[in-house]
């Protein structure tokens, strides 16, 4: 099982920051290589990192159906310049795991489980690169920038909160080993395939 964390309060500095130009408005956009502190709660996505046991820290929630909870989402930090005729706005975007929102019940020990709260990060983290890419190609002006940017955000969120329901439902929350094979080989060659990419634009 997944819950999704979201951040909007860059966007919406953007926005009380951008209200006195009337200028052309230039969006970068990329991918940030947050690097994870032990000692923190949140556990930045890196293709070289899995999750273990260890970092499901909440309390189980004893009514809940699931056996383990991955607490998972996207995020944005940003900077913006201006030289006097354009505002350059840079977003970085990144992956994250927090883990006293994750948890799990004492009788979910196995790697079989593990995996499959696992592949709900890399679906997020799939999720966070549709988001990349979608940004990089919108065509943003000083008429609709905040619009905009706030829809893509938005369909961000909820492709990535449909594509979670789904994987859990085909899955039956990893009950159907057959189907939770079928997605762990389709996420693990998405998560290559982006691996490789990345490697490739550094």
């Amino acid at each position: 099982m997944n819950t999704y964390k979201f951040y909007f309060l860059s966007l919406f500095v953007f926005a009380f920051s951008f209200k006195s130009f009337s200028q052309k408005v230039v969006v970068k956009a990329t991918m940030e290589n947050k690097k994870t502190n032990s000692k923190s709660d949140t556990i930045y996505y890196d293709f070289n990192q899995q999750l273990t046991w260890r970092d499901f820290q909440g309390k189980p929630d004893a009514s809940s159906p699931g056996g383990a909870v991955t607490a998972s989402g996207f995020a944005f930090d940003s900077k913006m310049n201006y030289d006097g005729k354009t505002i350059y706005l840079d977003i970085g975007i990144y992956t994250f795991f927090t883990k006293n929102d994750s948890w799990k019940k004492a009788n979910i020990n196995s790697d079989y489980h593990l995996l499959h709260e696992q592949h709900h990060f890399d679906i997020t983290r799939l999720s966070a690169e549709k988001l990349l890419a979608n940004i990089s190609s919108a065509r943003f002006t000083k008429e609709n920038y905040r619009t905009l940017l706030s829809s893509i955000f938005e369909k961000a969120y909820n492709d990535n909160s449909t594509l979670q329901h789904q994987y859990d439902e085909e899955t039956n929350h990893s009950i159907d080993t057959a189907k939770q094979l079928e997605w762990n080989n389709k996420i693990a060659l998405e998560i290559k395939r982006l691996k490789e990419t990345t490697l490739a634009k550094n």
